[in-house]
This record gives structure tokens, sequence and C-alpha cells, in this order.
């Protein structure tokens, strides 16, 4: 049995290497069809020796898809985008089916990465991967496209097989999404597809899959609910469906209706794990803590839920471990959090969120920082490299233990070659304990990189805080375009703050003054970390700067971040009575500080 890769490629110079390396072992012919690349995607085709075609885009995937099938002569079709990439472990399952004749679909799992870079946060999906060539097996639909076949009415579903082989996807990566725009390419088509079909469950369903991931919650939710009013169990989408919409309706707090959907779910799908996992996160966070405890306790019962059922990966293992972890450390059981969190990373070693809470956990239980040093550096093995330096650098340095931070940066430092990224590490610790000129000597040996435009902005907050002005303003200077650049601007006008000279506006326009204030709360954060109370006063002038109705909820939340609760709450009311401005998180936060303030007056 011979095996034909299928590939549709537009612009995909950064990612065929990577999936056609994952198949080729396996494959005997690769099938190219681009539809417009205007990149280096066909040169690298051909340089793995690819049968290339070229199709006109007719914004029609099914139609792609399809034209690339025509062309393929082995007895089966492994179908895949260019953008994914087959597990090497599981790769060379594939070729035994090939031989098994009562099947002519087979549907693996894919994985695709979440976020800013490939994690452990992922999402779960089926798609068909292998189909048997030459058996009148096509794609209909523009997108999200579903297989039929041209001699039947039905497809026989005893030829349909899922396997537990694993696709990787990077298509859902930030950067992936905002550089091939994805949600307004396949927007475009669903909307023409709406047009014709007003009610389709399946389309309004996708519509709303695509607001979600672009964080447009209500539009999100206008078309998920119009597809759940016509909700059926027996569809193939119709577990997603429920899924969505409850993450949904929880970006949106809204919990009652949110809990509806979640019982009936369970009520239609007992082994969907994944909704009683969201279902013990919505009682956690409306703090009923004995529902939640059970909750987790029930998903760590429970088996896998089967790969139709599967989205959020890993609920019935290290997700519920670290939420009952964070239960019981909310509530101050120290002890019992220490045991879920040490559950979590043996059920996923690569996980490393609950070593940044077993340090904090430690020094809450009374261990000196000598105790939980030598605690954390055990879960890393006896023998440190520069890696487990960093990562437990990272721990310390988010739970503001910057003396403890700079030491594991340092040996990392000293055991690797010259980095940006652990120059600019260095200096922030040193910053934060208030040596500038250290900081300053760290941030200058940054010559390039990502961090390179940060350090000399730090450096120049370095030479303010050491009342060294005029070298402040040299390096505010050296900073592309600072007479426009914003981030100058403000670095400009703090500096004029600081030493007390007038200072004019910024922008008094609403929507310019949207892109100053990113720039002006990092500064801010940066002020609270240093804990410089008196030049913190004087840097909150920026904010009278800018026209921006936001800033005294921003500031709130601001001051909640760094345990500064009394001032967090004044300015909360400060924003409702001055702009009438207040959100959910804010409301929930307002009630926290309530239930934390029987040790102080508000």
């Amino acid at each position: 049995m011979s095996l034909s890769l299928c590939v549709i490629t537009k612009n995909e110079e950064k990612n065929l290497s990577r999936c056609i390396e994952s198949a080729k072992n396996i494959v005997d012919e690769i099938i190219i069809v681009d539809t417009g690349s205007t990149d280096r995607t066909v040169e690298i085709a051909e340089s793995y020796g690819a049968r290339i075609f070229y199709y006109p885009w007719n914004d029609n995937f099914s139609d792609a898809k399809n034209f690339a099938f025509c062309q393929a002569k082995g007895s089966w079709i492994l179908t895949m985008d260019a953008d994914e990439a087959l597990s090497s472990a599981d790769k060379y399952k594939i070729l035994p089916l090939l031989d098994n004749e009562d099947i002519d679909i087979y549907l693996f799992h894919t994985l695709s990465y979440m976020g800013s870079s490939p994690g452990v946060d992922t999402a779960s999906n089926l798609n068909i991967r292998l189909i048997r060539n030459h058996k009148g097996y096509q794609y209909k639909g523009a997108i999200h496209e579903q297989i039929y076949n041209v001699n039947q009415q039905l497809i026989d579903k005893r030829k349909v097989k899922i396997e537990d082989i694993i696709v990787y996807h990077y298509g859902y990566l930030d950067k992936a999404v905002a550089e091939k725009n994805k949600a307004g390419r396949n927007m475009k088509i669903l909307e023409r597809l709406l047009r014709e079909d007003p009610e389709d469950n399946f389309h309004l369903f996708n519509m709303g899959n695509e607001y979600l991931r672009l964080r447009e919650f209500e539009k999100a939710l206008e078309y998920y609910r119009r597809a759940y009013r016509k909700f059926m169990p027996g569809l193939a989408h119709s577990p997603k469906l429920l899924l969505k919409l409850v993450m949904t309706l929880e970006a949106l707090q809204m919990y009652e209706e949110e809990l509806e959907v979640l019982e009936r779910g369970l009520s239609c799908y007992p082994k969907f794990v994944d909704l009683e996992y969201l279902r013990a996160c919505l009682f956690h966070k409306q703090k009923k803590y004995t529902l939640a405890i059970k909750g987790f306790k029930r998903c760590l019962t429970m088996e896998a839920s089967p790969l139709h059922l599967r989205n959020i990966n890993e609920v019935e293992g290290y997700r519920s471990y670290y939420a009952l972890g964070e239960i019981h450390s909310e509530l101050g059981d120290h002890e019992e959090a220490y045991d879920y969190y040490l559950q979590a990373i043996k059920a996923k070693p690569n996980f490393y969120m609950p070593l940044y809470r077993i340090a904090e956990n430690l020094l809450k239980r009374g261990r000196n920082m000598d105790e939980t040093k030598a605690a954390l550096e055990k879960f890393f093995g006896k023998n440190l490299n520069a890696g487990a330096y960093g990562k437990l650098g990272d721990i310390f340095f988010s739970i503001g233990r910057y003396d403890s931070a700079y030491e594991y940066f340092l040996s990392a430092y000293e055991q690797m070659e010259p980095n940006p990224n652990i120059y600019y590490n260095l200096g922030m610790c040193q910053l934060y304990l208030k040596h500038y000129q250290e900081a300053y000597q760290w941030f200058e040996k940054i010559e390039g990189g990502r961090c390179c435009e940060d350090a000399v902005y730090r450096m120049a907050l370095c030479e303010i805080l050491s009342n060294h002005i005029e070298n402040a303003e040299r390096f505010i200077q050296l900073t592309p375009d600072h007479a426009y650049n914003k981030r100058s601007l403000v670095y400009k006008a703090f500096k004029n703050l600081a030493v007390g000279n007038p200072c004019g506006m910024l922008s008094d326009d609403k929507e310019e003054s949207n892109a100053y204030v990113p720039i002006i709360f990092t500064l801010l954060n940066d002020l609270l970390k240093i804990s410089a109370p008196e030049i913190f006063e004087k840097s909150l002038q920026l904010l009278n700067l800018i026209e921006n109705d936001e800033v005294l909820l921003k500031l709130a939340k601001l001051y909640y971040c760094h345990g500064y609760y009394r001032l967090a709450y004044q300015e909360f009311v400060r924003s409702i009575q001055l702009f009438n401005k207040i959100d959910r998180e804010g409301l929930r936060l307002m009630e926290n500080i309530m239930d934390l303030s029987t040790g102080f007056t508000i």
C-alpha cells in the first residue's frame, strides 16, 4: 500500500519544512498544491522532491483539497496542513493501518498549541487524516470541510476509525494568528455561507469560534447562542459547542447561565471530563470551595474522555491536582496545598507553575531562604545546568525575592554563552534591589535582541533614580525617532516630573492616549516594585497628561496586584465616582478586598 502526503500551501516558508520532515520517511510521494505563495514555499517544496501543482484560491478549502487528492497516486492519502507536524513517536504507527481492509478513513488526535510558544497549553481535536484513495471520498464545504462519498448517500461508519496518533498544530500560536489573519480569512468565508443559510448550526458554531479567538466575547456568545437554540447531542460538533459556550460565558462572568449549560452538558455526555473540570473551576471562582474540591477530586477518579470529547488536555491529571493546590493555598492549608502541587509535578514534570507556588508555600510555612532554595533545587536533579539555574531565577524573581533570583541568574550566566536575555534578567534584579549602577552595567552589555530597546529605557530609569538627569536625557535621545516615539515622550515627561520641572500634556486625544496607557503603567509597575514612594507619587502625575477615563481603574488593579489593598479600594471608588468606570474584574477585586478587610479599615 502506497501513501501520498497532500498539503495545501500559501506563504508557508516558516512551517513547510517541519511538516514534510515529520512525514517524509513514511510517505511515497509528496503533493503540494500552492494557492499563491510569494515567499520561498515552492522552493522549499522542490527541495524535498515534492510534486507541485498550482490552484487559484477561491475561498473554498474543499475545492483545493479535492484538487490535491486528484493528483495523488497513492493507495492512501495523508492530509495535513503546512503548519502541522506528525508526532515523531507516533508516525510509525501509521503504515500498519493501511493494511486494514475494513477501514477507509482514520481520524487522528490533533494537539493545537496555544499562547505565545509551544508548551503545555494545548487544545485537542479529532481530524480526518488518512483517506483511502480512488474510492470516491471528497470534501465538501468551503471551510471546516466535511468528508463525503460521491458513490453513496451516507458514509458507512464501520469504515471510519479513531486512532490515538498525535498531530501537532502550530497555527493557533499568537504570532501565527496575527501574521496570517486567519480570523479575517475564515470570517469572510463564514459570512458568505451564513448569508446563504443563516441558521446553519455548524457555521454559527464556527463563527462563534472565530470571535472567541479574537476575544470578542459578546459577539462569540451571540453566535453560540444561535447555534445552541437547536442543540442536538448527536451532532459531531455539539460537545465542542457546549465547551466553547461555557468558556465564553465564563469570560463574561455570566455564571448562572454557565452552570445551566454545564449541567445540561454533563447530562448529555457523562464521560465529558472537561465539563466536570470547568464546573469545578466555576465553583472555585465563586468560592464554593467544598463543591470545587469535590469536583476536582471527581475528575481525578474519571478516565480520560474519549477522543471525540477531549479538548482541554489532562484535566483528569495535573490540571486538577494543581487546582486543588490553589484552593488549599487560598484556604491557608499550606501543607495540603504543597502535597497537591507535588502531585501536579509528578503527573506533568514539564509543568513548572507548581514550582512557583511551592516556593511561596515554603516561605509561608516558615522555611528560611536556604531551605526553600534547597527544596526547589531538588526538582532539577543533582547537577544543575544553565537552564535549571535560569528557571530557578525566574521562580524567585516572580515572588519578589530578587537577591536569590540574581544569584541563580548569575550562575546561569557563568555557564552559558553571552546572551542578551540573561543580561536583562540580571539587570532587572539589580534594578528592583535599588542597585541602580549595577543594573545599568548589565543593561549596558545588551547590544541586540528583542530586549535591547527595553534595556535602553531601563538605563534611562537607572540614571533618573540615581539623579543623573543629563545622562538620562542622553539615553532617551538614543532611542529611534525619540522626538515622536511615545515611550520616549513618556520617559522625558517622567524625567521632568522627577526633578520638579513643568510638563505639558502628552495627548488630549482619547484615541491617541490609549497608546500611552500601557507605557505609563509599565513604568508605574517598575516603580512600585522598586518601592520608591516619593518618586512614585511624582510619576502618578503622568496619568494627568493623557485623556483616558480608565486610568483610575487600571491604577486600582495595579495597587491590588502589589498588595496595596486599601489604596486599590480607594481608586476603585474614585473610578466609579469620577468616571463611572468599573468592570467585572474590578467588582470581583473589590469583593476580595472586603473579605480581606478585617485587618484594616477601608
